[in-house]
């Protein structure tokens, strides 16, 4: 391993060199979470034992304490014991400075801590609510609790207890009084001893103009107080109490240097969502899993998958069935640019946010560093939703994203985002068949469609049960009643003209569709745009990994990479590892937009010939072995036989056939 590098603000993981992963084995999460609490000092063999197996240890624990050390290593990819070393009479876990999520929260808090000392509080907020977001959960939450991780725990958690009190007297001084109140009677209820948060509370109170209910909670906890522990209220308290009795609590103080360009700052209650969708069908589960995420404190849910799938649509109608718990607004800010379809840099998204989220845009920063520094502040201590669509990667909206408690983002793009965590991310793909025609229904009309139930399943088959072109189909033929549905059905059969068919009010497959090329370009992705092209060639509605390798003349591994990544750029599905669905839309866009007859005829005959050298495998071995290679792969050979003019395949592929039921007769 190149760079140490841990966190334990929550689960323990470790990253090893490309992603974060966790410790599988409980023994071995054990034994580190054990060393790193007591990282860079030497912790002895015999109280690594009583701390993993406790008062009755096995007779081997010595031993098995040493092969625990030796599989952490290897998990660690630390075979030579740098990072793990033995170190009489025990061992010991080095761990850098800045290796450790808990060392960039220390450096975050003591940051925040400076800049109240220097009467900063936009600084101390900002610094503040970062050294809390990364936190994921309760310390070495995956951990079983002995005396080093209890210990540990409590103080983190303490730690971050003041932490968080510290923020919110910080914006206090900056008067987000009454912003703060749901939170604070929260964090009352939950630790009614601790006094520093009934003096916030009772400050928030008295500034929104509720001195009885902020005289009201020092005496709940006065009583609380003699009842529980026989003691008053301490000093501070009680000159709090005492000024708020006079009515002579100082105003919030106004931030020098960078709190100076919040204090000539509006904040606006935008409603910038769209119109929520007329028509929605068969999303109720996605849209209970945003709502529900939203409803009980999650403030980040992704929605990515297909091009078409109607992604959008689903955030916009989830957003709109909760907009009453984001009193402080709603915005919905499009990262393509709308038509013109330029992905948004991070800084025009930091701009666009604020000029939604400020009156007036005139007064921002240009800077990039103090925009993205007012925008946290602005963020902070709101209850807002945002709706960020056509999202590239995580990086163009990181600076976006709402940290403090009762904001909210629902992150809508092709490719999956790794601002969310598994949870979180909701993939669309095609609709079932009977949802699809039911969404013709809606938009077209219930009798028409009823007529003729057959024709609307058929144009929901040429639009690949797709929201977006189900919806541009049916628009159309609401649009043209002296249309009937089978004269659109036969209209979509005709691959010539489906894709122009399928534009309308605005709306266009087409544009959907080379959307997910402009993806790939912006990239510079030339390997996945040869590879829509080939898969253009080849015309199959599923292709395996090697026959795509095959078709590319590269190896299976290049070829699924490059698959993957047409996953993300929405063009392509991933059905099972190795094997991909094309929807009919986009293999006809491909051909019609890249394909030449000699790419045709060259890339078919490979794969015709793949296809025979695999069956000739199988009937020279054992037939019966390639009965479920040939259930998936039926369809794909029929089509290719069709096409393998004076090949061997159509009698390969009837040879097996007959093989096969030779077989299950027997």
């Amino acid at each position: 391993m190149a760079q140490f590098k841990i966190r334990f603000l929550g689960p323990l993981e470790f990253f090893d060199g490309t992603r974060w992963a966790p410790i599988r084995a409980a023994k071995q999460r054990a034994l580190l979470a054990i060393l790193l609490v007591n990282a860079n000092r030497t912790v002895p063999v015999y109280q690594l034992i009583a701390e993993l197996w406790g008062e009755k240890p096995p007779q081997s624990a010595t031993g098995l304490l040493a092969g625990y050390v030796w599989r952490l290593r290897r998990t660690l990819g630390d075979p030579d014991g740098d990072i793990l070393a033995t170190r009489a009479p025990g061992y010991q876990l080095n761990v850098p400075l800045g290796a450790a999520d808990v060392h960039d929260y220390e450096a975050l808090t003591a940051a925040g801590r400076r800049s109240v000392a220097e009467g900063d509080p936009t600084s101390a907020v900002a610094t503040f609510s970062a050294a809390l977001d990364l936190w994921r959960g309760r310390p070495l939450a995956d951990v079983p609790l002995g005396p080093s991780v209890l210990g540990e725990q409590a103080r983190l958690e303490e730690g971050r207890l003041a932490v968080v009190e510290a923020r919110i007297g910080a914006e206090l001084g900056l008067g987000r009084h009454e912003a703060l109140l749901p939170e604070l009677k929260l964090m009352v209820s939950q630790y009614p001893l601790r006094e520093r948060l009934h003096a916030h509370l009772m400050i928030a109170l008295h500034r929104t103009g509720q001195q009885a209910e902020a005289l009201g909670a020092y005496r709940d906890l006065r009583r609380l107080l003699i009842d529980e522990l026989g003691i008053e209220p301490s000093k501070p308290l009680r000159d709090l109490h005492g000024q708020i009795l006079r009515e002579d609590l100082l105003p919030p103080q106004t931030a020098p240097g960078a709190g100076a360009t919040s204090a000539v700052v509006r904040l606006a209650v935008p409603r910038t969502l769209p119109a929520d969708v007329p028509a929605f069908v068969d999303r109720d589960d996605e849209v209970a899993r945003i709502t529900a995420r939203l409803t009980s404190g999650a403030q980040r849910c992704a929605v990515h998958g297909l091009a078409g799938a109607g992604k959008t649509a689903l955030a916009l109608h989830a957003a709109h069935e909760v907009t009453g718990l984001f009193p402080d607004g709603q915005v919905y800010l499009d990262l393509g640019a709308g038509a013109a379809q330029v992905q948004l840099r991070p800084a025009e998204v930091i701009g666009r946010l604020l000029a939604a989220l400020t009156v007036p845009a005139t007064e921002l920063p240009t800077d990039t560093e103090r925009a993205a520094a007012l925008l946290r502040t602005v963020l902070s201590g709101r209850r807002l939703l945002l709706v960020l669509d056509d999202v590239l990667d995580t990086a163009q909206i990181e600076h976006v994203l709402p940290a403090a408690p009762g904001s909210a983002v629902i992150i809508v793009g092709r490719p999956a985002t790794a601002a969310v965590e598994g949870a979180g991310q909701i993939r669309l793909g095609r609709l079932p068949v009977t949802a699809a025609v039911e969404l013709i229904r809606r938009y077209a009309g219930a009798e028409r469609i009823d007529a003729d139930r057959a024709s609307a399943a058929r144009i929901a088959r040429a639009c690949d049960n797709l929201p977006l072109a189900l919806r541009i189909a049916a628009t159309r033929l609401a649009q043209r009643p002296q249309w009937s549905v089978r004269d659109l059905a036969d209209r979509l059969a005709d691959p010539s003209r489906r894709l122009d068919t399928l534009a309308c009010d605005g709306l266009s497959v087409l544009d959907s569709l080379r959307s997910g090329a402009r993806l790939l370009q912006r990239v510079g992705d030339r390997a996945a745009t040869r590879t829509l092209r080939m898969l253009g060639v080849l015309d199959l509605p599923v292709v395996r990994a090697d026959a795509l390798a095959v078709l590319l003349q590269e190896s299976e591994a290049v070829a699924e990479s490059t698959a993957e990544r047409l996953v993300d750029a929405g063009l392509v599905e991933t059905v099972s590892l190795g094997r991909y669905r094309i929807p009919e839309l986009v293999r006809l866009w491909a051909r019609a937009e890249y394909v030449t007859p000699d790419e045709e005829r060259s890339g078919t005959r490979r794969v015709v010939e793949h296809y025979e050298r695999v069956l000739r495998g199988l009937l020279d071995g054992r037939p019966a072995d390639g009965a479920a290679w040939y259930r998936q792969e039926r369809a794909a050979l029929f089509a290719l036989a069709d096409r393998a003019d004076g090949a061997a395949l159509p009698g390969l592929v009837g040879q097996l056939r007959s093989a096969l039921r030779h077989h299950r007769a027997a």
